[in-house]
């Protein structure tokens, strides 16, 4: 029996989807501000992480959507109930230019803007994860002190 109980995570891709200066930001059902990609499925364990990122971002945006992705920007947490449990994820976060297509969301988002870095982290709804939010700030930050 291990000393230690272990936690358990989830995967999940999310794309920071660039276009010139601006992200594209996404708006869940029940309200909060979220980004393209989901949980990595079963059937890609022995696939690279950014191919199960374009399959979520494909899902999500619409088939005619086109990105080219870069590098890993961050790692944040999430969690969310279902059958009145717990489950948490690790959301590694890739950088994404995008190269065009007409975004067509899928019934996971009610909407999509395309804001500055800034505007997005002081946006008036709540992230889906508070993780999150403070991740795009320390990249905010980061990004403010090479400009």
């Amino acid at each position: 029996m291990s000393l230690y109980n272990h936690a358990s995570y989830q995967i999940a891709t999310k794309a920071l989807i660039f276009k010139n200066d601006y992200i594209l930001v996404l708006t869940t059902p029940s309200g909060y501000l979220d980004f393209p990609g989901g949980r990595v499925d079963e059937s890609e364990r022995n696939i690279p992480w950014t191919e199960a990122l374009k399959r979520e971002v494909t899902e999500e945006l619409g088939e005619s959507i086109s990105i080219e992705v870069g590098q890993t920007l961050f790692v944040s947490k999430r969690q969310y109930q279902k059958d009145n449990k717990t489950n948490y994820v690790a959301a590694i976060f890739f950088k994404c230019q995008y190269n065009g297509g007409d975004i067509k969301l899928s019934d996971e988002h009610i909407n999509y803007e395309w804001l500055k870095l800034k505007d997005a982290i002081n946006h008036q709804l709540e992230f889906v994860s508070e993780d999150e939010k403070n991740q795009l700030l320390t990249l905010f930050n980061q990004t403010n002190k090479t400009d």
